[in-house]
């Protein structure tokens, strides 16, 4: 089992995520990091495994953080 930390991030907009994505690179050997494309995206992802910490916007079309 690892030690890292996994981590949950959710916008409904791709250029956000991919943003955060690069600028989080140097951590990805401290953090397994996901990125969801909005909300139902975020609910498959937790369908399949927990997460430590979820990172949401807030104001989604559909459904909110």
């Amino acid at each position: 089992m690892s030690d890292r930390r996994r981590v949950l991030f959710v916008d409904d907009e791709p250029h956000i995520l991919e943003g955060l994505e690069n600028m989080l690179h140097k951590d990805r050997r401290r953090w397994d990091m996901v990125f969801a494309t909005g909300g139902n995206a975020a609910l498959a992802e937790l369908a399949k495994r927990d997460f430590d910490v979820i990172v949401s916007d807030m104001r989604m079309p559909e459904m909110d953080g």
